[in-house]
């Protein structure tokens, strides 16, 4: 998802509250249509014109609002073993405030979450190695896997970094909520901390980190020969255009197709829209028109990266062959021991959004790029692919973005290095919420945090990654 301090792309700056497409937050539009109020705030007579005139957008808020209770607690319960009260808490009403009117039933053993509100419900059921998704019956499945407990202890940081972690950690408002703190140093984690509830052993999610992973899957597949980064990619929305059946794997991968997305993260635009209503995210994303020509335009989009995935899995031969190849050729060697990579109902693997692994699982996914695509002896990925994720995207006026990873900018520009207190080969995965895998090449350093930061508040990555260098030094 969004990375809000950087950029000139086609985007807003992320609200602070989700807002129905009115522009009022939803509970709002929920409290005007009738549906939230109290006996003694409106006349039956009332909320039923009331419920009528707004009944098609209210439907559309109120799945968007169990879809994302739904989705987000059964995954956090089935792949990251947590609290369902905890989540609901401390993560889905931060998320998305209006979700504090939906209830929850847990059916621990069809491994399913219904949300509800009024008459309306809808339910995510986790099916083993792929995760949750929304709307999909329960269906014979094995269960969650157990973690794999790591066999190294938790590795305490030294003096300067141990004070360092205490800052990063710090949280005095309650709405940062730092949860993983991992630092590789020369190959080796040199410290790590966890918040209250959250260990070394427990995935969480990545948000728009799951691009990152994507963009390493893309470059497996086109080492392998099965695509080509070039070549028009196709979609079966495309037939017949000539404009949009031009758009390459690179295009998508550089965020410059050309195609029309909104990455806004409000009740009636494309990004929730997609990810909390379509059952087939990436044929919601290709079906929209083109609005400037392929790479002249730099426009953040989690659709691109949906369509990319969904080629990808093509590719492939499906969404089984696809989860099997992420493990043998990417998660597997990388030691992603706990990666879910999970899939929308179509089976394809929601590559802008959704993969959830441990900390230490981030951290070494940023090693393996650290390392120019090596483990060990072994190349996992080419140094050419590991080079072409970091080359600033053409469109990208401020050099901005590569390809799947974020980068510091170009330091000649007037707005100079988007985080100038970190180095300028300095490049990262970036999610939702503050979920970053800083790969500092110039120091042989990757830094990962993971957390639910909301509302207003921001995690200063810039000032305390730039905390955690000097503590390494």
């Amino acid at each position: 998802m969004l990375r809000e301090s950087i950029g000139r792309g086609r985007y807003q700056p992320r609200r602070s509250a989700m807002k129905g497409s009115s522009g009022l937050p939803l509970c709002a539009v929920l409290l005007a249509a009738g549906l939230i109020m109290s006996s003694g705030q409106a006349s039956a007579q009332e909320k039923e014109q009331s419920a009528n005139a707004n009944g098609g957008e209210i439907e559309k808020q109120v799945a968007i609002a169990t879809g994302v209770g739904a989705k987000l607690l059964c995954s956090s319960m089935f792949i990251s073993g947590r609290d369902k009260d905890d989540v609901v808490n401390n993560d889905i009403i931060p998320l998305w405030p209006p979700s504090a009117v939906i209830a929850y039933d847990v059916d621990p053993e069809n491994y399913s979450v219904t949300a509800k509100f009024g008459t309306q419900q809808r339910v995510a059921t986790y099916r083993d190695g792929i995760g949750c998704t929304i709307d999909t019956p329960p269906s014979e499945n094995t269960g969650p896997r157990e973690a794999r407990l790591e066999a190294r202890a938790v590795v305490e940081p030294g003096p300067a970094l141990s004070s360092a972690f205490d800052a990063a950690m710090a949280d005095p408002n309650g709405d940062l909520r730092t949860r993983a703190l991992v630092v590789i140093k020369d190959g080796e984690i040199v410290g790590e901390r966890y918040a209250d509830g959250f260990d070394k052993s427990m995935p969480l999610l990545g948000w728009s980190m799951s691009k990152s992973v994507t963009a390493a899957l893309a470059g497996l597949v086109v080492g392998d020969g099965l695509m080509e980064l070039d070549s028009p990619l196709g979609a079966p929305e495309w037939e017949g255009d000539a404009d949009r059946s031009a758009i390459t794997l690179r295009n998508l991968l550089q965020m410059s197709s050309g195609l029309e997305f909104v990455e806004e993260y409000t009740a009636g635009n494309d990004s929730v829209a997609m990810l909390f209503l379509e059952p087939d995210m990436a044929a919601y994303a290709a079906s929209k028109p083109l609005i400037a020509e392929p790479d002249t335009l730099w426009s953040y989009s989690s659709g691109s990266t949906n369509i990319v995935s969904r080629a990808l899995t093509n590719a492939l031969g499906g969404s089984e062959a696809t989860q099997a190849y992420l493990r043998k050729r990417l998660f597997g060697p990388a030691g992603m021991k706990n990666a879910t990579f999970e899939e929308d109902n179509a089976g394809t693997p929601v590559g802008s959004s959704y993969i959830y692994a441990t900390a230490r699982d981030w951290a070494r996914f940023g090693l393996l790029f650290l390392n120019q695509g090596k483990v060990g002896e072994e190349q996992i990925l080419s140094p050419e692919w590991v080079n072409f994720i970091q080359t600033p995207a053409p469109a990208s006026d401020q050099g901005i973005y590569g390809a799947g990873f974020w980068l510091n900018g170009k330091p000649t520009d007037g707005d100079g290095l988007s985080m100038p207190e970190l180095p300028g080969d300095a490049y990262f995965a970036m999610g939702h919420n503050g979920q970053v895998v800083g790969i500092f090449p110039s120091q042989n350093v990757v830094i990962v945090r993971l957390g639910w930061t909301t509302g207003e508040a921001k995690f200063d990555t810039s000032g305390h990654f730039a905390e955690i260098l000097k503590a390494l030094d």
